[in-house]
């Protein structure tokens, strides 16, 4: 049974499209990555023909379309996996088999970058030959990477829609796609997760998580669970004490610079754009932290196991503009992705903050 986190609205849509016998030619599910799009495509393809939602992969009626490493076989292909290596036909399997346990998954197979031109001609060919019963879906992963052929191709797939065919494209930034495959299709948007629906995915599949965890992840997971994902393989309380030596260093007195330099060095050595990202977003949290407890929230703590040390903080910088310190973060992460020198964005910035809050004591 597929579990839905978030956007039943539009689960409720599609459904009252199937109960009214109005279900449409092809549509555009589109939003933020880990919302859940696929997975409401595959619930809905699995209730209008009746099929275990946990044996989806293997549904006649269900296709699956996905991207695909280059083939470089001169052979002609006729099904979907056709000239590709032993080890990378093993990859995909697995990845769908992953996917298949969980529709929040996203697989990811090496060197797949592309939805290409090969793919959609197999596709054409087996809708215009196949003969089912109940209706036929397509679900399109990724439909923004289309390549220039495989989209044009696909194109005259929805010029000349196959009778009782659904096809769902999925995608994150329309703005790439084709107008006029955009114009074809009823669009419905996906909206970001809340964080209670984000703890709850966390709940479910990754019980071994502490409930603190879980809240820092969700609460910086800006409602994907992809990105909470991506989080769960970081040490965040080490991450977090990392980033708040160098606020610690940034505040000590006049011979404060070459530990600030030093402290700074440590992450930025590791090049690794998305662990600033991710620490500058920690900080940021831990200082709204301290701004609940300056203001007697104690209930909206985040960080509940440095709570003492961060009412330390509150307590002392109780004065300061923290809403100035949280505009001086927001700049950086710009910044980072602007791909300004980490090393003098951080010294910058935590020259910003040190301004901020020793102004405060003065």
């Amino acid at each position: 049974m597929i579990k839905l986190y978030g956007n039943h609205r539009i689960y409720s849509l599609l459904n009252n499209a199937f109960n009214t016998n109005s279900i449409a030619s092809t549509y555009l599910f589109y939003g933020p990555k880990g919302v859940g799009k696929e997975a409401v495509a595959i619930k809905f393809a699995s209730l209008v023909n009746n099929i275990n939602e946990d044996k989806w992969l293997n549904a006649n009626n269900i296709t699956y379309i996905h991207k695909t490493p280059a083939n470089k076989s001169t052979k002609k292909a006729e099904d979907f996996y056709d000239n590709f290596t032993n080890d990378v036909i093993e990859n995909i399997q697995e990845e769908l088999q992953k996917k298949q346990q969980n529709p929040y998954y996203k697989i990811d197979i090496a060197n797949a970058s592309q939805i290409r031109i090969d793919t959609i001609r197999i596709l054409r060919k087996k809708l215009s030959q196949s003969n089912h019963s109940g209706r036929r879906f397509v679900i399109v992963s990724d439909a923004d990477a289309m390549n220039p052929a495989a989209a044009n191709s696909f194109l005259k797939t929805l010029e000349e829609p196959n009778t009782n065919t659904t096809i769902i494209l999925i995608a994150e930034n329309i703005n790439s796609m084709l107008p006029t495959i955009l114009s074809r299709s009823q669009k419905l948007k996906f909206a970001p997760l809340t964080t209670e629906e984000i703890n709850e995915y966390l709940t479910d599949f990754y019980p071994e998580l502490s409930l603190e965890n879980r809240k820092i992840i969700a609460s910086f997971a800006q409602g994907s669970v992809s990105n909470a994902i991506d989080f769960i393989d970081q040490d965040i309380h080490q991450l977090v004490e990392s980033t708040i030596d160098i606020l610690r260093a940034s505040l000590l007195g006049s011979n404060y610079r070459s530990l600030l330099v030093e402290r700074i060095a440590e992450i930025t050595k590791l090049r690794d754009k998305n662990l600033l990202i991710t620490s500058l977003k920690l900080l940021q949290r831990w200082l709204q932290d301290a701004l609940h407890l300056k203001n007697g929230e104690d209930q909206l703590i985040v960080n509940i196991n440095v709570i003492d040390s961060i009412r330390k903080f509150a307590t002392y910088y109780d004065k300061a503009n923290y809403f100035q310190a949280f505009d001086c973060i927001e700049q950086a992460i710009v910044k980072v992705n602007r791909n300004v020198s980490p090393d003098l964005l951080l010294i910058d910035l935590f020259l910003k903050l040190r301004k901020v809050f020793l102004s405060a004591k003065s």
